[in-house]
């Protein structure tokens, strides 16, 4: 554990503080929002009235986001001061905000960067309204082909041979299944290259903790860290953060600064900023007795799962866990789990994830219960055996201001070779987009589809009537 983090001024809450003196110095309200504390909500969502109160908007104390002067500028601080970055952000958009002003801010139009192909959505929404000219790098896989482990120094180093002048380098860590890999050699040689790094760390907000989570992306020396601190931290939902390294330049700084003025919105939530406020203090005070309750919940249902008989797949970070039957799908394991109350983060071909909760000492938790599965025949097949044929590296056959220009089609997959395509196209397992917006069908390409298809994974971008948007070659 990271003792560093946990310093008096940490027990500082200013923004929850602000907001319960408000609470009680407010009699009535003539300001948004409409639901006036509360007033107008009926007896079936009094399990809200509490919190509503805290629902304000920018009166006298409470601050303003962006533009931070008082307690929202100290509550910020106080997360800089926690994570050791040059400036931390709230986030009331999501990571999705976080990702778009980190590449707006980091970049210029027709700027070549580098991108880590199983990146999330919102990346390849800040690339495109960027307009850049990015270079998609192929994760390493592991040997099932099933799973993304990251982007590999070797792997970097062929592709800055390639194209040298590239601006940035932006990779997604850790992977959505909590695996790490060498980030530190990764920004270690692109700063050699004069090439930022910018790192989508949705899944590893907690990884300030030290050991035994892995380093975080900050810790090792990147210049923009974006975490979705909902997803791993008790923060609401569509909470996140966005930290600056310490060795980031004025300019970027104003100009991420400058694209979250511009993408976040201007009636930012109280609650959601709550959370986030209370997200740090949770984290600045976890100590080892909590750690030590976290492991012991976790490892209290892994016995609960492979006394069930299924396989245990431990990941890089230890609250991320998946789950498999032998002979069974992760679809019909997950139906037989949420029959009994357990629902996981995610279901692909053959496995379920999990992801756990970090708890304090004396939190009060249910005790973990014991697992029936119902054997059965299913028609299931593995289709780990299929290779994807993505090049290691590899541009777009048609950019992102050109596509601006040309209208869009629906052609059946079996007539599409050579045709761009006008969406992302993305077997899961393992989620890494097989063809993307901007990409040229081959007939290679196409036959791997269709044996997807044919093994029933789910192919998000195909629908049941096997067609598939492309870009008309007649504009």
């Amino acid at each position: 554990m990271n003792e560093k983090k946990n310093s008096a001024e940490q027990h500082r809450r200013p923004l929850f503080d602000s907001l319960n003196q408000h609470q009680k110095k407010e009699k009535v309200s003539f300001h948004v929002p409409g639901h006036k504390n509360g007033i107008n909500w009926d007896e079936s969502l009094a399990s809200f009235h509490s919190m509503l109160p805290f629902d304000q908007t920018e009166v006298s104390g409470l601050d303003y986001l962006h533009e931070p002067v008082g307690i929202l500028k100290e509550s910020q601080e106080l997360l800089s001061k926690l994570y050791g970055s040059s400036k931390s952000y709230y986030l009331i958009n999501g990571s999705t905000v976080g990702n778009l002003a980190m590449i707006m801010g980091a970049t210029n139009k027709g700027d070549q960067v580098f991108v880590d192909r199983s990146c999330h959505q919102s990346v390849i929404h800040a690339l495109e309204l960027a307009e850049l000219r990015p270079i998609f790098l192929t994760p390493e896989m592991t040997q099932s082909n099933t799973t993304p482990l990251g982007i590999s120094l070797a792997r970097l180093e062929e592709a800055f041979e390639e194209y040298p002048s590239v601006k940035a380098l932006i990779v997604t860590y850790p992977t959505y299944d909590g695996m790490v890999y060498p980030l530190k050699e990764l920004i270690d040689y692109a700063r050699t290259r004069k090439c930022l790094v910018l790192v989508d760390e949705a899944h590893g907000p907690h990884f300030t903790l030290g050991d035994p989570f892995p380093a975080s992306a900050l810790d090792l020396g990147a210049d923009v860290v974006v975490q979705s601190a909902h997803k791993m931290l008790p923060s609401f939902t569509q909470t996140a953060y966005l930290h600056i390294g310490r060795h980031a330049s004025l300019s970027l700084k104003n100009k991420v600064n400058y694209y979250l003025h511009i993408f976040q919105s201007s009636s930012p939530s109280y609650p959601l900023m709550l959370s986030l406020e209370y997200a740090r203090y949770f984290l600045a005070f976890f100590n080892e007795k909590d750690l030590k309750t976290t492991i012991e919940y976790r490892d209290l249902w892994k016995n609960q799962f492979e006394n069930a008989g299924l396989k245990i797949f431990q990941s890089s970070d230890p609250l991320k866990v998946r789950v498999s039957w032998v002979n069974h799908s992760g679809e019909a394991l997950a139906t037989q789990l949420e029959k009994q109350g357990i629902f996981g983060e995610k279901t692909d071909q053959t496995t379920i994830l999990l992801t756990f909760p970090l708890l304090k000492q004396e939190t009060e938790i249910s005790k973990p219960f014991t697992i029936k599965l119902i054997q059965y025949k299913e028609e299931w097949i593995d289709n780990k055996e299929t290779a994807l044929l993505i090049a290691p590296y590899s541009e777009l056959d048609l950019g992102y201001e050109v596509q601006k220009s040309r209208t869009i089609e629906q052609i059946p997959l079996a007539k599409a070779e050579g045709k761009i395509t006008a969406q992302n196209i993305t077997p899961y397992p393992p989620g890494i987009p097989f063809v993307l917006k901007g990409e040229r069908l081959t007939i290679e390409k196409i036959r791997c589809l269709e044996d997807y298809l044919g093994q029933s994974v789910r192919v998000v971008g195909l629908g049941n009537s096997m067609e598939l948007a492309v870009f008309s070659e007649k504009d």
